[in-house]
């Protein structure tokens, strides 16, 4: 495996949604050490600095972080640290799809026939509930905002003809427009924060903003491994400013081009987690006890 490609994959979005950056950040340190050749002292220095190489491809994706976190935590106190390795990254990765199972019968619940949902971005998390609503024979639609600048919002149009889900698809600055239309809006979360906001694909805070204003409850569908524990003690969640070339390739003017945006828990009605379905305040009250307690 071309490791440097794989992490420059997840860097230049080539892979996309915090599951699968998860997922393939965990695939390269699990091959790297099925391929290594060399004594164990040599495996942990290479080993190490991978996993910070990996870590660090996108700064605001916890779950990637802490996945690896985890990994490493562990390996370092191994006498067989290969073997670990192997076993942890194919443990992690499969608990990562079993999340993902649990969130998707939780948030089918949240589904009735005749639903129109709106959706911004792409969440493998929000597509495996659809797809279960969808198992469960229940009828409703998707309004799908395309999600500039990199139109994340194809991926989602694109699961959905494959699931025989009737959308439309809107440009981004239509979405106040067809919010009226929309009775719930589901969308996925990059990291969950103490204080009950989510971070997640630029323009969820307007759309979340939006459905407040019309009434319409907002769900946020994500794992707990993406809570960001830091945000506890006072670190901020980091934002990524991604190359002002995916907008515009203008010298000669300033572009801002952030990746994420906060929403704020006064927006979101309830998030969808394996452990149950909850208000952003009480997850993020649960969330940091448990953290706390570990720490003392």
């Amino acid at each position: 495996m071309d490791y440097l490609k794989k992490i420059q994959d997840i860097k230049t979005l080539k892979v996309q949604g915090a599951e699968n950056i998860a997922k393939t950040g965990l695939t390269i340190l699990r091959d790297f050490a099925r391929t290594y050749k060399d004594d164990d002292k040599k495996f942990m220095r290479e080993f190490l600095a991978l996993a910070k190489n990996v870590s660090s491809a996108r700064p605001t994706e916890p779950a990637l972080r802490q996945e690896i976190f985890f990994v490493t935590e562990k390996v370092k106190r191994s006498k067989t640290p290969k073997k670990d390795t192997i076993r942890l990254c194919s443990f992690y990765i499969k608990n990562i799809m079993l999340v993902k199972k649990k969130i998707a019968l939780y948030g089918s619940r949240k589904i009735r026939n005749n639903d129109i949902i709106m959706t911004h971005c792409h969440s493998n998390t929000v597509m495996a509930i659809f797809r279960e609503a969808k198992r469960q024979g229940k009828k409703f639609s998707v309004i799908v905002t395309e999600t500039r600048p990199k139109m994340q919002g194809e991926k989602t149009a694109n699961d959905l003809l494959r699931m025989r889900v009737p959308f439309i698809y809107v440009v981004d600055s239509a979405m106040a427009l067809f919010m009226k239309q929309a009775t719930k809006v589901f969308v996925g979360a990059d990291a969950l924060l103490s204080n009950g906001s989510i971070v997640n694909k630029i323009g969820t805070e307007a759309t979340a903003i939006v459905a407040k204003e019309f009434r319409v409850p907002v769900f946020s569908a994500a794992g707990t491994h993406k809570f960001d524990e830091k945000t506890i003690f006072g670190f901020e969640e980091p934002i990524e400013e991604r190359d002002p070339k995916e907008i515009w390739n203008n010298k000669k003017i300033k572009i801002l081009n952030p990746a994420f945006d906060i929403t704020s828990a006064n927006y979101i009605s309830e998030i969808i987690t394996e452990r149950g379905v909850f208000s952003p305040n009480a997850l993020a009250a649960i969330l940091s006890k448990e953290v706390i307690s570990n720490v003392h």
